[in-house]
């Protein structure tokens, strides 16, 4: 049986993931989504109830956190949500199978390891589960910046002095969900306005104070949901909101990262620019399982 971890525990286990900044490529991208979601639970960031279940205590060699089945008061944007972090292939095989996780019903993998995906596949086999297929993968690189600072926002460049960058307002939340290609449903909106109302976001304000570029953090510890309006792009606006969410969250010792999708050159462009770096190994995918199904 696995196991799953009290809140004291739960302390051990992220007092035991010791992030290295000058050799990210050698941690895992589960490894830091799971130091900082389990973080953020624990500093009451996360107000709904999670799951941590390991394969074996104290001696873990994988682990799969979820929202709490039990916890009514789970949102809907992530009751959907499974991560996995494992660092020996049979203990996330052994995970899989005795997990309290129900695989039948809709599921989605955040920032799931391609390295695992043929392990994830033989276990839906072997449970009679429809494997996703190429439609339900989202590949991404998992971009890190690894700077101790953040270059002068005066250096960007910028040709219209009369914008300003702060933080986003939780009634910004109907205009981001309306231009998040994942949103345009309560359920977005919902999530977003918990990610402002929470954690660090930039955005960058015209003179009549309308945002027109921004970026939020997420959960579980990534930097996404980054956009500017058609009308307001080349002018280095997203470059500028980037900067201040960087400053901001290497002050509160956070580690800036975010997941790029495969089709987002553009993202991809601008963030090598912003100096973030990615390597093979650092390879994940947002996947869906049983998409569409009721659950």
């Amino acid at each position: 049986m696995t196991r799953s971890l009290s809140r004291s525990e739960l302390r051990q286990l992220v007092d035991s993931l010791v992030l290295d900044w000058n050799d990210m490529t050698s941690h895992s991208k589960a490894m830091v989504t799971l130091y900082c979601t389990a973080q953020h639970y624990l500093d009451g960031k996360v107000p709904w109830g999670l799951t941590f279940e390991v394969d074996r205590w104290p001696d873990y060699t994988a682990v799969l956190w979820t929202p709490d089945k039990k916890d009514f008061s789970v949102p809907a944007f992530v009751e959907d949500d499974v991560f996995l972090y494992w660092t020996s292939e049979d203990g996330l095989r052994q995970l899989l199978t005795l997990t309290s996780v129900d695989w039948t019903r809709q599921l989605l993998l955040l920032a799931f390891p391609l390295s695992g995906l043929s392990v994830l596949k033989d276990h839906l086999t072997k449970q009679g589960v429809p494997c996703p297929s190429e439609t339900d993968i989202y590949p991404c690189d998992t971009a890190y910046y690894l700077h101790e600072t953040c270059p002068s926002l005066e250096k960007l460049g910028r040709t219209d002095a009369k914008v300003t960058i702060a933080p986003l307002k939780p009634d910004h939340s109907q205009l981001v969900n309306r231009t998040w290609r994942h949103g345009g449903t309560p359920e977005a909106e919902e999530q977003i306005h918990y990610q402002i109302s929470t954690f660090p976001s930039a955005c960058v304000y015209d003179q009549d104070g309308n945002p027109v570029s921004w970026i939020l953090f997420n959960y579980y510890g990534s930097q996404g949901l980054g956009y500017t309006l058609l009308q307001h792009r080349g002018k280095g606006y997203f470059q500028l909101a980037s900067k201040y969410l960087i400053s901001i969250c290497l002050q509160k010792g956070f580690l800036p990262f975010l997941f790029i999708e495969d089709y987002n050159e553009p993202s991809r462009t601008i963030h090598r620019k912003l100096g973030y770096s990615w390597v093979e190994a650092g390879r994940c995918a947002y996947t869906f399982l049983n998409r569409n199904k009721s659950s």
